[in-house]
């Protein structure tokens, strides 16, 4: 069973703010940048055989910070992209909740129910961020150990598909920027097995209460 390492990215700006950035590219602040040198340090001694990541340079920073390590050079996957937010993007969950009262509710009720004005769904976001897993899996022998570095809704809506569950659970899985959850899967009989989930001890929190601002 290969071994995953679901990592999210380092902290930015519109992170600490509580603004939606979905597809914008904002890099990592200077807490961000920090958060990723720590992540790779705490898995500097794991067996990594390979280092994907979203195509934004949030991602991509964060992947570098572990990759190095290894001696490896980062994958990026495009179905690892953040979800689309559309017209929500650099919003604060303030501005939306008095615009869009309503749909804001249902995001945070039934998410998968949601398309976000002009931008993507949660099932938009598992057709290509499940069919970007697979490609890697197959990619890899049972026995490598694999590390993901996606996003908030990207690696959520992974952890909903390995565990079964319905997307409405969508917000039952905590992703920390920089937090560390370890499984191992089975593509032959999809089962999973959670090691670690939402790790963040190197970030010098055993555990991360902070609740997300733009909830």
């Amino acid at each position: 069973m290969p071994k995953i390492v679901l990592v999210r990215h380092g902290k930015t700006v519109w992170n600490a703010e509580g603004r939606y950035q979905g597809k914008m590219d904002i890099p990592l602040n200077e807490e961000g940048k920090e958060q990723a040198r720590r992540v790779g340090e705490a898995l500097k001694e794991f067996p990594v055989k390979a280092v994907y990541s979203s195509p934004l340079s949030r991602c991509k920073s964060t992947a570098q910070e572990i990759a190095k390590h290894h001696k490896l050079e980062v994958k990026v996957k495009e179905g690892f992209k953040e979800i689309d937010h559309g017209e929500w993007e650099g919003m604060l969950a303030s501005e939306v909740e008095k615009k869009y009262p309503e749909l804001l509710k249902l995001w945070r009720e039934k998410p998968s129910q949601v398309k976000m004005p002009k931008g993507e769904s949660l099932r938009d976001v598992y057709q290509r961020a499940v069919k970007a897993f697979e490609e890697v899996v197959k990619e890899h022998k049972d026995e490598d150990l694999i590390v993901i570095v996606g996003h908030d809704a990207t690696n959520k809506v992974l952890m909903c598909h390995l565990l079964g569950t319905d997307l409405d659970k969508f917000w039952a899985f905590k992703q920390a920027n920089c937090g560390i959850t370890v499984l191992e899967y089975s593509p032959a009989s999809r089962k999973v097995v959670v090691h670690v989930a939402n790790a963040t001890g190197h970030l010098g929190k055993e555990i991360d209460f902070e609740v997300q601002k733009s909830l």
